[in-house]
């Protein structure tokens, strides 16, 4: 596979990023959300969503084989 430099690229800045904020992940967000203020944009922000359980996924998958039955 050849080297992408888009990806190599944005692999930096991450890198970058994270070493600014000692790799620490809630730093690294703060400073992203701080960035989307800043910037004057406006930004879309979905409802956290639950996770699916075992059980909803079984259901999920016995509809699915009904409607396929019928």
């Amino acid at each position: 596979m050849k080297d992408d430099p888009i990806v190599a690229e944005v692999r930096a800045i991450r890198d970058e990023l994270a070493a600014q904020c000692g790799y620490d992940i809630k730093e690294i967000f703060r400073k992203l959300r701080e960035q989307q203020v800043k910037s004057g944009l406006k930004y879309v922000c979905y409802p956290a969503r639950r996770a699916a359980t075992a059980e909803d996924v079984r259901e999920r998958l016995d509809e699915l084989s009904e409607k396929a039955r019928k």
